[in-house]
């Protein structure tokens, strides 16, 4: 593939380049960061024998996600790990994440289709997640060590309701889990024997190195106007392996997070789409991105979203494929919130 691509038809007007000669990004030892789960029982329980030569070769993809936690990569069956999550949630959340994650591992390694297929059907439809056949054996077994360890019914609940359920399928689940009721039988542990290493060096790259002639765009010039080049010239990138194919601003500082085979694979639309969005919301919310709880509730995402949807009948885009650069609010919004942001968007569901 060539190092630089553009596009310019008469139906998709656009005249940026992409330099797609970037440094891959390399997965973590998993026992770099989380050390000591070769002994917990919990882990022994999973794998038996198998303990340190499956936790010695397994990998972590770092995720710079405000809204990212921990998930299997279905692509090669390593961990996800969200960076924020994993800077700031107390250790005890880390520790029963890690427990639920490699008994997925376990699950995938024993039966790889049936983990993949289920796995895809509740990326597909968030609502479905708390029904799937991977996630329920696999909370069963974190919410027996949450018991172990002393929690109480109130604070397993509170750690297992991370997101959206339907109320009828989060009542089935809690029932699956089979709490204890009354107060805890264990006394309560509050160090672990476990280390968890905190901090990630995420690299850092100019963004105009391989994104090339965005300063000049007319949308680029409308949204950051005489400053373009300036901030456009000050701007960050991190090349993530992740199966998402997004580019989105770093909730911190941000910098743009940009999928790896994305940004190698897709088209010089979708991509100019993309930071088209990341930029626009850059300049609607700066800095307090990270202070937001619903990342796309709020008239100042709605504005950024409208930007990029403007953009892409601009240059001839159907809506059809408009509604593939807004995967991630279909992820983590209700279905009837997702259509509410359509809708404002002047799009309907596929």
């Amino acid at each position: 593939m060539p190092s630089d691509v553009s596009s310019s038809s008469k139906t998709h007007r656009v005249q940026v380049k992409l330099n797609r000669n970037f440094p891959p990004p390399a997965l973590e030892k998993f026992t770099d960061y989380f050390q000591g789960f070769e002994k917990v029982e919990a882990v022994r329980s999973v794998f038996g024998e198998r303990t340190e030569k499956v936790l010695g070769n397994l990998k972590v993809g770092f995720m710079p996600n405000k809204q990212m936690y921990m998930g299997i990569r279905d692509v090669d069956g390593n961990i996800a790990v969200g960076t924020y999550h994993l800077r700031v949630s107390p250790t005890r959340t880390l520790y029963l994440d890690i427990i639920h994650e490699l008994f997925h591992i376990n699950q995938r390694m024993n039966n790889p289709k049936f983990f993949h297929d289920e796995f895809m059907k509740f990326m597909g439809n968030r609502a479905l997640y708390y029904a799937s056949p991977i996630e329920i054996p696999a909370y069963e077994h974190t919410v027996r060590e949450a018991e172990r360890i002393g929690m109480t019914r109130e604070q397993i609940l509170g750690y297992l309701k991370f997101g959206y359920a339907p109320p009828k399928t989060w009542k089935r689940f809690v029932k699956e889990m089979k709490l204890k009721k009354g107060k805890p039988t264990s006394k309560k542990i509050t160090r672990f024997p476990v280390k968890i290493r905190r901090e990630t060096s995420p690299k850092l790259l100019p963004f105009a190195h391989y994104f090339k002639g965005f300063e000049t765009a007319d949308a680029v010039q409308r949204i950051l106007g005489d400053h373009s080049g300036a901030f456009l010239g000050g701007l960050k990138v991190e090349f993530i392996d992740s199966p998402f194919p997004t580019i989105y601003p770093s909730e911190e500082d941000g910098h743009l997070i940009v999928a790896s085979d994305y940004f190698r694979r897709g088209t010089v639309t979708s991509v100019y789409l993309d930071v088209i969005l990341s930029l626009s919301i850059l300049k609607e919310l700066g800095g307090t991105i990270a202070a937001r709880g619903d990342p796309f509730a709020g008239p100042g995402m709605l504005r950024a979203y409208s930007e990029m949807v403007k953009e892409a009948r601009r240059i001839g885009l159907p809506d059809g494929e408009i509604l593939t650069h807004l995967r991630l609010p279909s992820f983590f919004l209700p279905a009837a919130e997702y259509k509410k942001f359509l809708k404002a968007l002047g799009l309907k569901p596929a």
